[in-house]
């Protein structure tokens, strides 16, 4: 198998962060620890830089070549691999609106050609990995849509679910106080289904109702979702105070102010927050949210700049959490041994990415990253 030696970087793992070399097996990480570089087929220097493992962002709506909210097609995809993955992005969930039921059931097939096989075989075709698929939506609030067509929104009952979730569908972001019963909670749970709380009016003790049914996640924690009061915490206060509960929050300064973040962080931990960037083709719209504008290189880079966390910590966030909370932490978001080969190589004094490597190969070297 060919063998990829990144030489003399400061890795980064969920552990520790220490000066070694590591070296790729194929598409899985070979080893760390002195290697000897006549044995490997190619050799990068890595001084002077962070060694991490590969960014995983379970919110990703779409972004300039591709727009997941309608029928995008295969091209449109393979473009926007490409972008993610100059910008350290290995792993996403590629994320579908409310819309048309019609038409989110036929962009969903068409996404699920890329889902749901095993983690390393959803490298092939260039594309970046799509361990499954995001809805946010239909089963919203009518009070708190955001940028979802109200149209569209659908009650929360088991008929309507069972149309729109199948063996693809790997996280949903839902209203629980539409699904009092907690029946239609407990059936997604039963498919594997990782539940998320968003786009809620939910109460403080509706929230705490549906953290009991296992709903242990809330989508971008303070956007879409009644404002934290001081006699009603609702469903923000409820999740921050939850040790149960993981909040994903989009750092981009628009959506969450630099002290916004910092309180989530600081009431969660490093360990149940998750960056995510609801990045979307539209991007924000004259300071509306119509989604966001940023990639995930960036969410690590301001939670730095920010002072809200170390850059090990914002690497967490960006990848190990994200990958354990669907499941997948023994192959994603962590270097060891057998795991994925996905890698980022940064600057050390800029946090400019200088390489990445995808499935145990150079996917972009420092002359395209650059940007990123």
């Amino acid at each position: 198998m060919a063998k990829l030696l990144i030489q003399g970087g400061i890795v980064v793992t969920p552990l520790e962060d220490r000066v070694t070399d590591i070296w790729t097996d194929g598409a899985l990480v070979g080893g760390l620890g002195t290697c000897d570089s006549a044995n490997v087929d190619r050799v990068i220097d890595a001084g002077g830089c962070y060694v991490t493992p590969g960014l995983v962002d379970l919110q990703v709506n779409g972004g300039p070549p591709c727009d997941f909210w309608s029928e995008p097609g295969l091209e449109e995809v393979a473009e926007f691999s490409k972008e993610l993955l100059h910008r350290g992005v290995t792993t996403i969930l590629p994320t579908l609106i409310t819309g048309d039921i019609e038409q989110t059931k036929r962009t969903r097939d068409f996404l699920s050609q890329k889902c749901g096989a095993g983690v390393v075989e959803q490298a092939i075709d260039g594309m970046v990995r799509m361990p499954g698929i995001h809805l946010e939506g239909p089963f919203l609030s009518p009070a708190r849509p955001g940028v979802h067509p109200p149209q569209h929104l659908q009650p929360l009952e088991l008929a309507i679910v069972q149309q729109l979730v199948d063996e693809s569908v790997k996280l949903i972001t839902l209203a629980p106080e539409l699904d009092p019963s907690g029946q239609c909670i407990e059936w997604l749970q039963s498919k594997g289904v990782k539940v998320a709380l968003g786009h809620s009016n939910a109460t403080f003790a509706e929230a705490g109702a549906a953290f009991d049914r296992g709903v242990d996640l809330m989508t971008h924690t303070f956007n879409a979702l009644p404002p934290l009061h001081h006699r009603e915490p609702g469903a923000v206060g409820a999740a921050l105070l939850d040790r149960r509960v993981t909040c994903c929050m989009i750092c981009d300064g628009l959506h969450l102010s630099p002290a916004a973040a910092a309180l989530i962080e600081r009431c969660k931990g490093v360990d149940s927050t998750i960056l995510v960037t609801d990045i979307a083709k539209v991007g924000t719209s004259q300071g509306g949210l119509v989604g966001a504008s940023i990639y995930l290189c960036e969410a690590v880079r301001n939670c730095v700049q920010w002072g809200i966390s170390s850059f090990s910590d914002a690497i967490k966030m960006a990848s190990y959490n994200p990958a354990n909370t669907l499941g997948l932490s023994n192959q994603l978001g962590v270097l060891r041994p057998g795991a994925v080969a996905d890698m980022v190589v940064w600057d050390t004094k800029t946090l400019a990415i200088r390489h990445v490597i995808f499935n145990g190969k150079l996917a972009t070297g420092a002359s395209q990253a650059a940007r990123a």
